[in-house]
């Protein structure tokens, strides 16, 4: 058992005494840089918790959209790596005109589904979430 925290541990406890020890004591003018920095390591920490479930809810919509297998025994860089090629190839396919004739309907749920998986990460409260 580890005794000491992992990686997610010390950025919650970085982010949590950032917000509680040090951001109240800001000077004004460097308030709007403190806001974004804690704002940066929420995220952080969010990415940490969520990152394999958005990677999972990304690559469910490019496999639909492809007709590939979504392979859930895919995680960490494994899962990052396969989505970043997928949307590779999905970019190359957007601007090549691949889908301006069939197949719209699909790439927009696939796309609304990648935006709603990212933003689960980066602004949870747009979606409703928190």
């Amino acid at each position: 058992m580890r005794a000491n925290p992992d990686a997610r541990g010390l950025l919650q406890i970085a982010a949590s005494t950032f917000r509680s020890d040090v951001l109240p004591h800001v000077a004004p003018e460097a308030r709007f840089a403190a806001l974004m920095v804690a704002n940066a390591l929420d995220i952080a920490e969010r990415e940490f918790k969520g990152l394999d479930a958005a990677g999972h809810s990304m690559l469910d919509a490019l496999a639909l959209l492809y007709g590939e297998d979504a392979d859930d025994a895919l995680s960490g860089d494994e899962l990052r790596r396969r989505v970043e090629a997928l949307q590779h190839r999905l970019c190359i396919e957007i601007a090549a005109g691949d889908f301006d004739q069939d197949g719209q309907d699909v790439l927009m749920d696939s796309l609304e589904a990648i935006v709603e998986a990212r933003l689960g990460i980066s602004n949870p409260k747009a979606l409703g979430q928190q």
